[in-house]
């Protein structure tokens, strides 16, 4: 059996309902704002990937210009 210190249990309270709404929904709300934040750090990082693999796959494909740069310099530097 379930003893109480008081008279009467949470539950019989006049302001019992109201404040366990009031709770409930204060909670749902923290819990969207919770979700959403977790929605734009993953699209964030999202964008982070796809940049980073962009970029390594720059680095395994040679850049043609820097490569005709480099020709060119060299064409130079033989020619003088």
């Amino acid at each position: 059996m379930i003893r109480s210190t008081g008279k009467r249990s949470l539950e019989g309270y006049k302001v019992f309902p109201f404040v366990a709404w009031t709770l409930t929904v204060v909670f749902a709300l923290f819990v969207y704002n919770i979700v959403t934040e977790l929605q734009a750090v993953t699209s964030q990082l999202q964008d982070q990937t796809t940049a980073l693999e962009h970029q390594v796959s720059n680095i395994n494909n040679p850049d043609s210009s820097f490569d005709a740069y480099q020709e060119s310099r060299t064409n130079t530097s033989k020619s003088q």
